[in-house]
């Protein structure tokens, strides 16, 4: 009789997988940031405590300091989106102070004729600088933060995790647990849901039925083709794209390099738990940046980079 375990039993990983941007605890459960508020919080109740208990009965007190206390070490120790609360408040509170309207100048004086028409009837005050991180994108694919550093983008494929067995599972869970302690710099896994742009199939099928060798194979292209353009307009299709920016902060010019080697070594690595990991080179660093700038505009086919001048070919091979 076998000893070796069943796929349905379960089981424990073989990598351990370190937690990602998670502060230390020095005090039981409480992270020195939320010790140090707790600490403040009892401080001022003790000593507002001392300034009235000579005017106020300590019953009364207790009453009107309870709910303060309450909300206090709720904000301390709750979390919401990945923040605590107390910070996720002070975001929000920015958030509604800042400027909604965004442009690439400085104000309504200074904008451009196009832009003054989209502004128009909104307040000076409520129209802000628009600063965008990335100030270039080369043709290797990384992009330049400026003072920021360096970063470049991996696009990564998914794997159906539920549909394998448990020793799969494993293996999988293993190869990815290696990779999280192999990193070395700062890492952000992006899961983004767009719409599926089917126009340029539709056409690119279109175009090659003519071409097949037999009838019956272009009628059941064009039949594709038309297939395809009910359902976009019966249904609203969408796509998930998971991407991958690894980062430098350092501004010394081997950073751009060390981040593409980063992408490189990335797709090595998740190669073996079947992520197909490929790093965006120029054009598509440039069209990935777009579409997260506006999802619902159809990506360009060849998008021209910021430093690189818009040619037009009039034959093949010539451009003026």
């Amino acid at each position: 009789m076998s000893s070796r375990p069943s796929d349905d039993e379960p089981w424990t990983s073989m990598v351990k997988i370190p937690d990602v941007d998670k502060e230390d605890t020095v005090l039981g459960p409480l992270t020195a940031r939320q010790a140090v508020q707790l600490a403040a919080g009892l401080l001022i109740v003790w000593l507002g405590y001392n300034a009235t208990r000579s005017v106020v009965p300590p019953l009364f007190f207790a009453a009107g300091a309870l709910p303060l206390a309450t909300a206090a070490t709720l904000a301390v120790l709750t979390r919401r989106d990945g923040l605590p609360l107390d910070r996720w408040l002070l975001a929000a509170l920015r958030h509604h102070r800042s400027p909604k309207r965004l442009t690439p100048t400085g104000g309504l004086a200074d904008v451009l004729p196009w832009q003054a028409e989209i502004l128009d009837g909104q307040a000076a005050e409520s129209v802000g600088r628009l600063c965008l991180p990335v100030a270039d994108v080369d043709e290797d694919g990384g992009l330049d933060l400026g003072p920021g550093g360096s970063a470049a983008i991996g696009e990564a494929g998914t794997v159906n995790f539920a549909l394998r067995t448990g020793a799969e599972q494993q293996v999988l869970v293993s190869a990815f647990g290696r990779w999280l302690n192999s990193l070395s710099g700062p890492v952000q896994i992006l899961v983004r849901t767009r719409r599926l742009e089917i126009g340029s199939r539709v056409a690119d099928l279109e175009q090659a039925a003519p071409a097949l060798p037999h009838p019956l194979l272009e009628q059941a292209c064009l039949a594709h083709a038309d297939f395809l353009a009910d359902l976009a307009q019966q249904q609203e299709l969408l796509q998930r794209q998971v991407l991958i920016v690894h980062r430098d902060n350092s501004t010394d010019p081997g950073a751009a390099g060390r981040t593409l080697r980063r992408c490189d070594e990335t797709a090595g690595l998740l190669a073996a738990a079947e992520i197909a990991v490929r790093t965006l080179r120029g054009a598509a660093a440039y069209a990935a940046l777009s579409a997260a700038c506006e999802p619902d505009t159809p990506p360009h086919p060849l998008p021209a980079l910021p430093h690189v001048p818009v040619t037009t070919a009039t034959t093949p091979g010539e451009s003026w």
